[in-house]
Formats: structure tokens, sequence, C-alpha cells
């Protein structure tokens, strides 16, 4: 079976890494050298970690794969991620450049994606071509999220955040951990506001 299960990942060590990637002050953070590209990384990985997929969406022991359109954040991303694994999936770092090129695509078996920098049209085209796909995708821009992306990240004070579409989740089939959402901004579809 497919499924993660997050209950068979050491809660304690999951939780920690959490709590410290979404709670330390960006002062801190900066001045222990840990730049915003790490940051984003540390947060994708434990996405990663607070999510099952569905049986179909993932295949046993299929590498779970990260797909970033951002130079800097598969920079940080690929130490993060080495030698690691999550259930029986080990974890693999894929560079796409979304600039061009049809994006169903690009983005095929891709578990969790992380874009920044899209133009409106090119996000509307991203949501459309991945919608009800079992893949957790990631932007900056909190339209993104509001338009059918899954997460955002935000700057709140001086504290990197992030805010979680939970129906746009439910449309792409994946389960959100209760200690995730607990430490994510919901975000709406604009549709629904």
């Amino acid at each position: 079976m497919a499924v993660l299960n997050v209950a068979r990942i050491p809660m304690s060590r999951v939780v920690i890494g959490l709590l410290a990637a979404c709670c330390v002050p960006a002062s801190v953070v900066l001045a222990q050298s840990v730049s915003e590209p790490a940051l984003k990384a540390a947060f994708l990985y434990n996405f990663a970690k607070f999510t099952e997929w569905p049986p179909a969406g993932l295949s046993p022991s299929a590498p779970l794969k990260f797909c970033v359109a951002d130079s800097p954040v598969a920079d940080a991303l690929e130490p993060t991620l080495a030698g690691r694994s999550i259930g029986a999936h080990p974890l693999v770092v894929a560079r796409v450049a979304l600039a061009r090129g049809p994006i169903d695509e690009l983005l095929r078996g891709c578990a969790v994606v992380y874009v920044t920098g899209l133009d409106p049209r090119r996000v509307t085209e991203l949501i459309e071509a991945l919608q009800g796909a079992p893949i957790f995708t990631v932007s900056d821009v909190r339209a993104f999220s509001e338009q059918g992306g899954i997460a955002y990240f935000f700057i709140e004070g001086e504290r990197m955040r992030f805010g979680i579409n939970t129906a746009a989740a439910e449309r792409s089939h994946l389960h959100l951990s209760s200690q995730l959402l607990s430490l994510a901004q919901i975000v709406k579809d604009r549709s629904s506001q």
C-alpha cells in the first residue's frame, strides 16, 4: 500500500523540526546563517512528512519527487533530502523550468511542486493542469493558494510562516496531518470568499 503513514515517523523529531522551522524568528535564523531558501527547503521536507498520498498517487517504494522551479531552493533542498526517505519512499529533487512547455508533462511524477515568480496566467495554467492530481503544490504568493494551490510561504513580523488551502488539498486527495494544519494559516479559495 502506498499511503504514507506519518504515525511510523518518530513524531517528537518531526514536531520539533517543524516547530523550529516555522516558529524561529527570521532574525535568529539569519544570525545562525540559515538562508531563506534553506528555510523553505525545511518547510517542503516537513510538508511531505506530514502528508499522506493516496495509494494510486504514489506506488509502493516509488521515489517521492520534489519538483522545484527555484534554483536557490533546489540547491538547499538537495542536501536536506540527501539519504532520507519517508516510509519506503526515497526523496529526490528535480529541477523544473516552467517558463515554457506543457505543465502537465513537466510535472508528471511529482509529489511536491514548489514554484516562484510565475506570472498570473502561468499560475492559472499550473493550477488547472494539476487540478485533482495528488501533488502538494507550494508557492510564495498568497494568490496561488487562493486560486487553488495548496500552500504558500509568507513573512509575518520576522517569522516565515505558511498558509494552506485545505479544500485544494482535499481536491488533490491528500490527507494533511492535524499537526501541520495547527501551524498553518488556513486559506480559502477566492470563489468561496
